[in-house]
């Protein structure tokens, strides 16, 4: 510690601290486009004509291609570089963010919701591994984390909040719009006060592992999406739910054997990890939809 003080002088605390409001504005960022859409969802429906169950695709798309692409955004950060891998994914994010505010079809906007997800996937995993990357185990990387996690609670909230705000005086294209100019102002941040360091691992990307994961992710989705409207015993909802079930048992087969798995099997042989998750999946299905029915509720029923 003594020789990284030397070497680093006494500008070093400062640098550091710029460096995680940097990588924890890029973390923010990713909460608030989880939300920031919600209070919009209304007039988003009428401006470019979205049926019901287009509606809530306007926050699948976005959910299931984070979810669906995050233990591959950070296998990415591993093999090419975390910074790298956190700027490519902030410029996709800002892109994507922009395309959703100037669509003017159902179809344009989900797919842009949906590289948005994709961009987000990039963001998260790298961010917090630069973080890591910064503060050694201890008390500074305890406080580290303990703003990490603030930061995404926040993000989460002024979401809402924002969302509301943007809608009411500018229209939900600000809603994007906003999100995009956030984005590349992080982007700059970033590139200016995160250090660059020699992070790349080796190995090969799981592509079969990406693969089998990402459409069980989209069949468990539109399954369960499309039953509202057509019935749970319709032959294509049991098809989607059925194919998720066969992709997720090849996911688990597949892991097990490749060396350069996204999921290493021996993660789950620890309690610790396997109930984590349990409470994670439960958490956010709750809040997650909590988000998306609350202000739908209260502005047309309401």
């Amino acid at each position: 510690m003594n020789l990284a003080r030397t070497k680093d002088g006494p500008d070093a605390p400062p640098r550091q601290g710029a460096a995680l409001a940097a990588l924890a504005a890029a973390q923010f960022t990713v909460m608030l486009a989880t939300s920031i859409v919600n209070v919009a969802l209304p007039q988003i429906r009428s401006g470019v004509g979205l049926s019901d169950g287009g509606t809530t695709w306007v926050v699948n798309a976005y959910g299931l291609a984070f979810g669906a692409l995050l233990l591959a955004g950070g296998r990415a950060g591993d093999l090419f570089g975390r910074r790298r891998v956190l700027l490519a994914g902030l410029a996709v994010f800002a892109g994507a963010s922009l395309a959703a505010g100037l669509a003017g079809s159902p179809g344009l906007l989900i797919a842009a919701r949906a590289l948005q997800g994709v961009g987000a996937a990039a963001i998260a995993p790298a961010a917090l591994a630069l973080t890591m990357n910064l503060f050694p185990p201890g008390p500074g990387r305890g406080r580290a984390l303990g703003v990490w996690g603030a930061v995404s609670g926040a993000g989460g909230a002024g979401g809402v909040l924002l969302g509301g705000v943007l809608t009411q005086a500018w229209g939900w294209p600000w809603v994007f719009h906003a999100v995009a100019l956030g984005t590349m102002l992080v982007l700059i941040a970033v590139a200016t006060l995160v250090p660059r360091a020699a992070d790349r691992g080796s190995g090969r990307f799981d592509l079969l592992g990406t693969a089998t994961v990402t459409l069980a992710l989209t069949c468990l989705v539109w399954g369960l999406t499309t039953a509202r409207g057509a019935g749970w015993t319709d032959a294509g909802v049991l098809s989607a739910l059925l194919g998720a079930a066969v992709l997720l048992v090849l996911f688990a087969r597949v892991e097990r054997r490749r060396p350069d798995a996204l999921i290493p099997p021996r993660l789950f042989t620890t309690g610790r990890v396997a109930a984590g998750n349990l409470l994670m999946a439960l958490l956010g299905s709750v809040w997650i939809a909590l988000f998306f029915f609350l202000p739908l509720y209260q502005q047309q029923v309401l």
